[in-house]
């Protein structure tokens, strides 16, 4: 009796399901769909993701054009905050834009897309390595796939008829999806002309696709650029650079059904509506190929490898994704997890929303005073503004977090607010905005925001375990943080034109001399502008906080000023530590020696003084 091989069904072959998995390992462990998530409202804004709970936010979508893919794409995007439920939803499309590659070449007589079907999950591979969130685009082009077999499977075979349910489904079909299912009618026009040998209804798929956006433009006063390029040209999730990939993936869809036709030849070929068309022709699976015929399956398995571990290898933004890894330890308060991060930083790279979260988690693991320079120094930074050239979307709730935990409540609202503004309904602003309100004793305005945040999946369960305590302590008296909030907020407003850094953090001290932050950063200010004199000043400051010792960069700074000005600084309960005071001596005849400029830092480097105040004092920078 003979044995019966086994075959995998379309779409479920073996050399797909481990590419597949590969997609969803490399997607889950080394994107990590949570920095995509954590990019909106950095990279991107933020409101054309946000999803809300309730029917009204429902029926909101269903009334526009595009609006159910939105709808989709703004629930679906909750997974990603999440990790691997958003890799897989990237590799679920993936699989099905490899089974509709494998489908189109049946459609038109091919035996299947062979490695043509895995140029989509490549094409994917190299969008979501620069951060993007293409998953509208993705979602309007799948719907328009959708469309399309099923017009193949279930079109009447009349050409009335057949036109008649080619107008329907562009019409539903655009209001479902947008533009990004235009290629339904390219696909239809394509098949039509070449497969069905049906000019007319061609033309008609033409006409229909482009007429149908115009009408619903007209008809839902819709900006036209919109109705025509929504979701593909304009898509929200999608960085600059990145449409030549989005307009790739969609024309590859129409090129690979043209030319599997083309390459078939003239030979006989079922028209549609035929119900056996050879896609259907038989329900048992192909007969395996001989021995010296499957040994060769390796080669374009081993193409298929190469070309994505490509695409991945140089599509990943490595600094991205270290800039977005070190902000997001930040926000969660992970402060070890953001040095660890910032040390794979690229030597010499300087970044502003780096730069605020390494100060912070230097700060909160108490080595601001002694390794501040091992990351990049310039001077003249300042933590609490941003340049116009440097800033990017979530630059205001960055510097709201700095504020609001210096203890100057009124400008972090301020930032909170702009933020709000600018990105939309970000769950850690209205947060941010509520915990501001609760600490300036306005708790019925904190609960507007806390009420807002529990229309978010996500947030909801912490969002009503905020609303239940506003409910039996509306001022939280017994909350740490906001009694330590209380404590540290200034009365006075800061206005930036008028008062400078040093005034501003010395106003925050004077408010509660027991503000270690604000007597940190006044001190990491002092070292950055080059002011050891300022370092001295406050020296005696050290004792109000309970040092065990004087930090190095601190000891550094003062020996500095003792030697350029003779005056030897008095630190009641202190004392220099003689280490640090022969790395002072080592340091002079090292400089002393060189010849130049560059053969000192040269030498100073070699020498380990890279993260030193002596190095940054001689040299202005840090040079670790």
């Amino acid at each position: 009796m003979s044995r019966r091989r086994f075959s995998l069904p379309d779409g479920f072959r073996l050399d797909t399901a481990v590419f597949l998995l590969l997609v969803f390992s490399y997607l889950w462990r080394i994107v990590d769909p949570r920095l995509i998530h954590h990019g909106l409202g950095i990279l991107s804004y933020y409101y054309p993701f946000s999803f809300h709970t309730g029917r009204g936010f429902l029926q909101q979508h269903v009334a526009r054009p595009g609006g159910l893919v939105e709808y989709a794409l703004r629930f679906l995007t909750q997974g990603y905050a999440l990790g691997w439920p958003g890799a897989l939803v990237i590799t679920v499309v993936v699989w099905h834009l490899t089974w509709t590659t494998d489908a189109l070449g049946r459609w038109a007589g091919r035996p299947g897309g062979r490695l043509l079907r895995f140029v989509p999950g490549v094409l994917l591979i190299a969008m979501h390595g620069s951060y993007s969130h293409p998953l509208g685009s993705l979602l309007s082009l799948q719907a328009g796939l959708i469309a399309f077999a099923l017009y193949v499977r279930w079109a009447p075979h009349s050409g009335g008829k057949r036109l008649v349910s080619l107008l329907l489904a562009s019409a539903i079909l655009y209001h479902m999806a947008g533009s990004g299912s235009v290629v339904f009618p390219v696909l239809v026009a394509t098949y039509e002309l070449l497969v069905a040998r049906r000019p007319t209804l061609a033309a008609a798929a033409i006409g229909l696709g482009l007429a149908v956006p115009w009408g619903s433009a007209a008809l839902f006063a819709v900006d036209v650029r919109e109705a025509y390029g929504g979701f593909l040209v304009s898509d929200p999730g999608m960085l600059p650079g990145q449409l030549p990939l989005t307009l790739a993936l969609v024309a590859f869809f129409p090129a690979v059904l043209a030319a599997s036709r083309l390459g078939v030849g003239r030979g006989a070929s079922p028209v549609a509506g035929n119900r056996s068309h050879p896609s259907r022709q038989s329900k048992f699976p192909p007969p395996i190929p001989p021995h010296h015929e499957r040994r060769f399956a390796a080669v374009p398995a081993a193409l298929v490898l190469l070309g994505g571990g490509l695409a991945a290898w140089f599509s990943l933004d490595a600094l991205a994704r270290t800039v977005l890894e070190i902000d997001d330890h930040s926000q969660a308060e992970r402060w070890p997890d953001v040095l660890a991060a910032a040390d794979r930083l690229p030597a010499g790279f300087y970044d502003v929303r780096c730069h605020r979260n390494v100060m912070l988690a230097l700060y909160h693991t108490q080595r601001l005073g002694d390794e501040m320079f091992r990351y990049p120094q310039r001077p003249g930074v300042d933590l609490f503004s941003t340049p116009g050239e440097a800033s990017d979307l979530g630059s205001q709730y960055q510097e709201s977090r700095l504020f609001l935990e210096l203890g100057h409540v009124n400008q972090a609202e301020k930032c909170a607010c702009e933020a709000l503004e600018t990105c939309g309904d970000l769950p850690a602003v209205l947060e941010q905005l509520a915990v501001i309100n609760v600490v300036k004793d306005r708790p019925e305005t904190a609960r507007i925001f806390y009420h807002a945040l529990a229309r978010q999946p996500l947030y909801r369960r912490t969002a009503r375990q905020r609303l239940d305590r506003l409910a039996t302590d509306p001022q939280l008296d017994g909350d740490l943080r906001v009694a330590r909030l209380r404590r540290n907020m200034v009365a006075k407003d800061y206005v930036a034109l008028d008062t400078s850094v040093e005034q501003f953090l010395q106003m925050l001290w004077e408010r509660n001399p027991h503000n270690r932050m604000a007597f940190e950063l006044l001190m990491a200010h002092y070292l950055a502008v080059g002011r050891p004199d300022g370092v001295a000043a406050w020296l005696p400051k050290l004792k109000d906080f309970s040092y065990p010792g004087i930090p190095r960069l601190y000891q550094e700074a003062a020996i500095i000023h003792a030697r350029t000005s003779g005056i030897r600084p008095v630190i009641p309960g202190y004392e220099l530590d003689a280490a640090v005071l022969a790395r002072a001596d080592q340091f002079a005849r090292l400089t002393a020696a060189a010849r130049n400029r560059e053969g000192a830092i040269q030498s100073a480097l070699a020498a380990g003084f890279g993260d030193s105040y002596f190095f940054y004092w001689a040299f202005g920078f840090s040079g670790r």
